[in-house]
């Protein structure tokens, strides 16, 4: 059931409200959720659970056109507890198909992601942006590729996969998965029924934590590399999962050879440390709190109740980017401080060693 917007949102918001366009739009929403004039909104008719702590949400748009390319992702934005919150998820459907599918695994202090697997329903309603991202396929196809994944990076890769296949694609593909146990296997019978129909797809199914009979076991190194693709500087190749594993592959690949995609921040300085308290002042809210300096900003700000606007938390939409105007944080990316005078900051990737002022 919707609840009455003006209860929860922010006084900015409810301004917006009486502008002609966005009252047309609260109206048409009152009468059915899918109606919009001006946002993308996706009704769920379907859920499949394909792990145990995997789901794919199968979702209606409201809006015929909604484009994307295979491999692209998508701002999803829910409201949980009366807060609007986005976060960017892999599209795991083709551009062909009718209704949009997205995979998510819940992650354990995700806060999308669990309300995702613990809150929506069948018929509920999501708001969608616009897709985005470049892991997407070159123009002129190459005669040979070789895929990389991990984990849920498995999601962009089998909508690529099942494009190319959809394309009558006759080259020569590669896809070497990567996950810590077999019941965490994403898409593994859906991968095993696409080689079938992909005669030139080779599928090789890793295990890093466990040993099963059929399954090859270890981590990627060049030494696997080199056995079970032998030519793979004849390739292009796509890679998306965990930092570890991004890490290996970037060693060997060369960039001119190499897509990649992370869905983790790749961080060379830890975002845990020794609790080092600091006093940050947001200036547009008035407010003035003592964060503990453990974590990286974003974080530390949603622990004490403040929801500044985030997106994909991993540096990358640029969605809590805000202006720092004096204090010294740590790029968590980079492994590099800052000046201490005013620039522009990523709340996911910065953290607090010494007392800020944020323009929030």
């Amino acid at each position: 059931m919707k609840t009455f917007p003006f209860k929860y949102h922010k006084p900015s918001e409810y301004l917006d409200l009486f502008n002609p366009k966005n009252m047309f739009n609260f109206l048409l929403e009152e009468l059915n959720p899918v109606y919009s004039i001006s946002k993308t909104r996706a009704k769920i008719i379907s859920i499949h659970l394909e792990t145990k702590e995997t789901k794919t949400l199968v979702l209606r748009v409201n809006k015929k056109g909604f484009r994307f390319q295979a491999g692209q992702y998508v701002p999803v934005t829910v409201e949980i507890n009366g807060k609007r919150v986005t976060r960017y998820y892999s599209i795991s459907s083709m551009p062909s198909e009718v209704n949009l599918r997205i995979t998510i695994k819940r992650q354990k202090q995700g806060l999308v992601s669990n309300f995702v697997h613990e809150s929506l329903q069948l018929g509920d309603f999501v708001e969608l942006g616009e897709a985005q991202g470049s892991f997407v396929l070159p123009k002129a196809l190459p005669g040979k590729f070789l895929f990389v994944a991990g984990g849920s990076g498995i999601t962009p890769v089998y909508s690529i996969l099942n494009t190319l296949q959809n394309q009558n694609y006759t080259g020569s593909v590669k896809l070497l998965y990567f996950s810590r146990t077999k019941e965490e296997i994403i898409f593994y019978s859906d991968l095993n029924s696409l080689r079938e129909k992909f005669p030139t797809l080779a599928v090789e199914f890793i295990l890093t934590d466990e040993d099963s009979l059929g399954f090859r076991t270890g981590f990627f190194t060049r030494e696997m590399l080199l056995e079970l693709v032998p030519d793979f500087s004849e390739r292009l190749t796509y890679l998306c999962g965990p930092g570890t594993l991004q890490e290996s592959v970037k060693s060997i690949i060369p960039k001119e050879k190499l897509i990649s995609e992370n869905f983790q921040p790749f961080l060379k300085t830890s975002t845990k440390r020794e609790a080092k308290q600091v006093e940050v002042t947001l200036t547009k809210s008035h407010k003035t709190l003592l964060l503990n300096g453990e974590k990286n900003l974003l974080e530390e700000l949603e622990d004490n109740g403040i929801y500044p606007q985030s997106g994909c938390r991993m540096g990358i939409c640029h969605t809590c980017a805000c202006t720092k105007k004096s204090g010294v944080v740590t790029n968590l990316q980079e492994g590099s401080e800052s000046e201490s005078g005013e620039e522009t900051i990523q709340l996911c990737l910065s953290r607090a060693e010494e007392n800020l002022e944020l323009d929030i």
